[in-house]
């Protein structure tokens, strides 16, 4: 399970105690931006609690960035996040929305990153209607099987604030629905 657009003070702490007590580990992939004074304890929870941290962007504009640039701007969301936490991201990277470029590859190479796809996207979202946990396990849980990576949205780019309680509820369902599997 990897959760993008968090840190989100409204879902993420709600989320963190499903996968708890699940006993469950996810990796977070979280946007610079969102990271704060306000929201860097609820990222050392996230690094406290034993889940991976990882990078994500908000925005497909860093596909057009030089490798280097690119390296740089990783870095420094990277040395954002350890100085707010005392603790580094994983090497990890997934771009908005998937979009990529051979730049983008060439700058995760000059610092060491990987970047991380997914086998379920945007199962959790639907722009024609309201989001819903039963509609994310409808389409999520019969597709899943052992070894997938399956993205849900614990926060919003553009909102950071808003509530994705349809996330919280679909992962507190889903869990037991892939262990009987």
């Amino acid at each position: 399970l990897t959760f993008d657009d968090g840190p989100n003070p409204t879902t993420t702490p709600d989320l963190l105690d499903v996968l708890a007590r699940e006993q469950v580990r996810a990796t977070f992939f979280l946007i610079d931006r969102h990271i704060s004074e306000a929201t860097a304890p609820l990222v050392r929870r996230i690094f406290d609690e034993g889940h991976a941290v990882a990078l994500h962007s908000a925005t497909r504009a860093y596909m057009l960035m030089s490798a280097s640039t690119f390296a740089r701007t990783l870095g420094e969301a990277a040395d954002h996040i350890e100085r707010l936490t005392g603790r580094r991201p994983c090497a990890a990277f997934r771009p908005h929305a998937g979009w990529r470029s051979r730049q983008m590859y060439a700058g995760l190479k000059q610092i060491d990153h990987h970047l991380i796809g997914w086998s379920w996207m945007l199962w959790d979202w639907n722009w024609f209607r309201a989001r819903t946990a039963k509609s994310v396990l409808e389409r999520v849980g019969p597709r899943a099987a052992n070894g997938d990576i399956i993205v849900m949205h614990d926060g919003d780019e553009s909102a950071p604030l808003q509530d994705q309680r349809h996330t919280v509820d679909a992962t507190a369902r889903l869990i037991p629905q892939f262990r009987a599997k």
